[in-house]
């Protein structure tokens, strides 16, 4: 800021300072200001109203208060409610009264509207896009919005719930309603209206039943095993009988590894270039990708010295994740 700017500069400039308006505050003047005074000009005088005397310097000191300090002045006296001399009180105090201020609010139409509305081509659009960038394992989410992208993604369920038929079922209709002495109804309500179709909806289970069989064999690493296929009712066992093979596999162990991922934004998942396919963790990979999605798992090819170039270029899982 300039001199020019400033009133006490421009009374100077103008020879306005002989004119008896010293001691009067001007345009740029801090008012919260400590001023000196000489001691012989208050010697026997009583150091009242804010006058103190330095006995260091042997100065008189005059101490404004600053806003700060008449701020938390007026906080403290702002608490107390006002009485008169026969102790009753004649000014209440912050938040102590008890008379109700008549409020008033102004009528109008947004109180009662949608505070964001989108289309729904906008939506779809921005469902498409989302899921394009969702599917491209080279995108990297960096930052996320604080929208609820839950409700933006549609589920494959109705509805976009996961729950099973039958947990749906027993909540329409529950056992004491559909059997016993208090049934409502005189006849169950069947899925089936004839023995074919019930035999047909038992092949259909029979066949699913299966396929989540071979998808178990899948993720735990015994597909290719003979002998889980030919021992019968331990066909269903993916566990290694020898208990060499069953070191590290404990409940413990694989409590630490998903403690390691739930802390970890990406893992890096090391694969032997000999059988990258053998070498996959299924089960990890899948709980990534429903659980956690929002975390980047990365392959890493080990040992690709031992393998031909082209067999470890050619390889089908670096289209899938990096």
């Amino acid at each position: 800021m300039g001199t020019g700017k400033k009133e006490a500069s421009r009374r100077e400039r103008q020879g306005k300072s002989n004119d008896g308006m010293g001691n009067v505050r001007t345009k740029g003047e801090n008012f919260y200001r400590y001023e000196l005074f000489s001691p012989a000009s208050f010697l026997g005088s009583t150091f009242a109203g804010g006058y103190v005397v330095n006995h260091w310097t042997n100065r008189c000191v005059c101490v404004y208060r600053d806003a700060k300090k008449v701020k938390t002045l007026n906080m403290f006296k702002d608490g107390k409610a006002q009485r008169n001399a026969s102790g009753k009180i004649t000014k209440a105090a912050s938040y102590q009264s008890r008379d109700k201020p008549s409020a008033r609010i102004e009528p109008n139409r947004k109180w009662f509207g949608n505070t964001r509305v989108i289309s729904q081509e906008a939506l779809s659009s921005f469902r498409e896009a989302l899921a394009e960038k969702a599917a491209d394992p080279y995108q990297v989410l960096l930052k996320t919005n604080k929208l609820p992208m839950s409700l933006i993604r549609d589920g494959h369920a109705p509805n976009g719930l996961k729950q099973h038929k039958a947990k749906i079922a027993v909540e329409n209709a529950p056992f004491s309603d559909t059997f016993g002495p208090k049934a409502q109804r005189k006849r169950v309500k069947l899925s089936v209206d004839s023995l074919e179709g019930l035999a047909g909806e038992t092949v259909k289970m029979h066949d699913s039943y299966l396929d989540r069989l071979e998808q178990a064999k899948l993720l735990s690493g015994t597909s290719g095993d003979v002998n889980a296929d030919t021992n019968g009712d331990d066909a269903e066992l993916t566990a290694a009988r020898e208990p060499i093979f069953s070191k590290g596999q404990s409940k413990r162990i694989w409590n630490e590894l998903y403690k390691v991922i739930d802390s970890s934004d990406v893992i890096v998942h090391a694969l032997d270039a000999r059988d990258p396919e053998g070498t996959r963790c299924r089960s990890v990979e899948k709980y990534i990708q429903e659980e956690a999605p929002h975390k980047h798992l990365i392959f890493v090819l080990n040992k690709c010295d031992l393998v031909p170039t082209g067999v470890a270029v050619s390889l089908h899982t670096v289209r899938i994740i990096p």
